[in-house]
């Protein structure tokens, strides 16, 4: 594979006789690049990042990736995970985690290598497992899925993060759909691209997510999936805030071109993004109740045995006791009036919020917002009700309690709020993009890549 750094002399060479200064041509290159991506930033070539690889120093896999991105980056250090301490991060562009399971208890799993999830900024590329106990240990997101992937890549996109700075080299193979795959992909094969050159032999698995609600978390970006024994939409590269999840557990030199490429164009990709953070908290499902979504209790509801023995298990046994023996048009029925108010109880099962049906609207839309407001002005028990609503699913909101107060908040904080179920089934702020004056609806992807290096409002 020639390296970056390799490139650039070839390119100089070819240029001669041409009267255009090298260092301009250089420029040039890398704001064509820049233009070809999804956002136009202000981050480090590639082959200037400073990189701080965290592992065990002694080993074989710590070895390879110094060996092999000493020619690609611009510097690389190696880090003792046991003894780091987060000021050791001072200094690097890009931090890379590796952190395997091996021998990790989860349920017992408290501090991570990197120190408290409030107090790291650095751009970081979670690999293989470290994904798993990042999230467990921070709760972000990460923390429900399996260690099942292979180094296959499943769907692959125009994303930014297979174009450059170093192109991909996609030589597509067909290989069998996963049995575990048949409900969703019906072909008998799928195109995929290996990241290994003997595509044939068992490779150590890395560690997938599963995506389910991915695409109301502002602050989260999927590239791709891979193959696996669960499902076919389990991401395996993905982006949440400051945080790469590169999760196949190959290392550079058990990779072929393509897998090595990608590796690079990771670390590249989160360089950009110094002032995106993850947003909500998600307690990992191995450690702490994951409650189901309602969407997953209504897609049950609507099948023909009304998904019985599913909702068994996602239900308080008084809820289920209530529709277990309705027909279809019964169960819908108790859906609008009932099921649409669904929430988990401390133990991550969802009962009806009665005060929520009370209120006669879900908590996830605006609605909920401009009539629980209104009514605070009512005074007496309804007040009381929509008052302690409020603070149920905006806990980031009014500390004043006032009706005045709240619909300054909600004034404010509109264009920058989002509800997710995965957690907590809440409303957020999303503070980049209410730093930014950009509706958190539009500061999505790429588009939430550092700017001038600021959070200041882009016009």
């Amino acid at each position: 594979m020639k390296t970056l750094k390799q490139f650039f002399p070839t390119a100089r060479a070819a240029f001669t006789g041409f009267r255009v200064p090298w260092r301009a041509l250089q420029f040039l290159v890398w704001l064509l690049a820049g233009m070809l991506g999804a956002s136009a930033v202000h981050a480090k070539p590639l082959q200037d990042l400073r990189v701080l690889y965290i592992g065990k120093p002694d080993t074989e896999r710590a070895k390879e990736f110094r060996d092999f991105l000493q020619p690609n980056v611009g510097s690389i250090n190696v880090a003792d995970r046991d003894h780091f301490k987060p000021y050791g991060a001072e200094g690097f562009d890009v931090v890379l985690l590796d952190w395997p399971q091996t021998g990790a208890d989860l349920e017992k799993l408290k501090v991570n290598p990197l120190g408290p999830r409030s107090q790291w900024h650095k751009p970081t590329v979670l690999l293989g497992s470290a994904g798993l106990l990042t999230a467990v240990t921070w709760q972000v997101r990460g923390g429900s899925g399996c260690t099942c992937l292979f180094p296959f890549v499943y769907g692959v996109k125009d994303d930014a993060i297979f174009r450059g700075p170093v192109p991909v080299h996609q030589r597509m193979w067909r290989r069998p759909t996963p049995g575990v795959w048949a409900d969703e992909i019906k072909t008998k094969d799928i195109e995929v691209l290996s990241l290994v050159e003997d595509y044939s032999r068992a490779w150590e698995p890395g560690w997938c997510t599963y995506s389910g609600g991915f695409a109301r978390q502002p602050e989260i970006e999927f590239f791709c999936s891979g193959i696996n024994d669960k499902t076919p939409t389990a991401a395996a590269l993905w982006r949440q805030g400051n945080l790469f999840h590169f999760g196949f557990q190959q290392s550079p030199a058990q990779m072929n071109e393509a897998g090595q490429a990608l590796l690079l164009n990771a670390i590249s990709y989160i360089s950009h993004f110094s002032q995106d953070r993850p947003i909500a908290v998600t307690p990992s499902a191995f450690v702490a109740p994951n409650p189901y979504s309602r969407d997953q209790v209504l897609s049950r509801l609507k099948g023909p045995d009304g998904g019985v023995p599913d909702i068994a298990r996602m239900v308080t046994s008084k809820v289920f006791s209530e529709i277990q023996n309705l027909g279809l048009k019964e169960r819908l029925a108790w859906w609008q009036s009932s099921g649409r108010f669904l929430h988990p109880n401390p133990e991550g099962e969802l009962t009806v919020d009665r005060q929520l049906a009370g209120l006669g609207v879900p908590f996830d839309t605006p609605a909920f917002f401009e009539k629980a407001i209104a009514g605070l002005k009512a005074g007496g028990q309804a007040a009381r009700r929509d008052r302690a609503l409020l603070v149920r699913y905006a806990p980031e909101g009014s500390a004043d309690g006032s009706a005045v107060a709240w619909r300054r908040w909600w004034s404010e904080n509109r264009p920058y709020v989002f509800p997710l179920e995965i957690g907590s089934y809440r409303w957020y702020i999303d503070p980049l993009a209410k730093a930014r004056g950009i509706p958190t609806s539009q500061l999505r992807g790429a588009e939430r890549a550092d700017v001038d290096g600021s959070l200041a409002p882009r016009n």
